[in-house]
């Protein structure tokens, strides 16, 4: 199973795009909104993100979405923070969050290969999906 975690520096931004995914994907693709920081204002917690990696630990391979600048930051400190084993099952997704998400969401649906999946996500950056 593929689990996905989200982060970018608004809660708000990550809990709607997992209402997107959710939607499509009928709950089906374990999802870990790690938006904002953990006392709800605007930013970024590598804190947060750790939770979401430990959340999804049982999941066989975890894709990491981020926004901009310290949320790349914040889930690269996460990943240093967790154990070894754990670390790697995580990629970090470098793809539109929404789209990315969104594609990876609906494509684990359809497979368990990380590979096929990805390969799927990085034609979000090339615009076509």
């Amino acid at each position: 199973m593929i689990g996905l975690i989200l982060v970018s520096h608004s809660e708000k931004i990550t809990d709607g795009i997992k209402d997107l995914v959710v939607e499509m994907t009928k709950d089906a693709v374990p999802i870990v909104s790690a938006g904002g920081t953990t006392d709800g204002r605007l930013g970024t917690s590598a804190d947060k993100i750790v939770e979401a990696i430990n959340e999804l630990s049982g999941c066989n391979n975890i894709l990491i979405f981020t926004d901009i600048g310290s949320s790349i930051m914040s889930s690269e400190i996460a990943l240093d923070l967790v154990d070894e084993d754990l670390k790697a099952k995580c990629i970090l997704v470098d793809a539109p969050i929404v789209e990315g998400a969104f594609v990876a969401g609906v494509q684990s649906m359809v497979s368990d290969d990380v590979n096929s999946v990805l390969d799927e996500v990085k034609l979000t950056k090339q615009n076509k999906f």
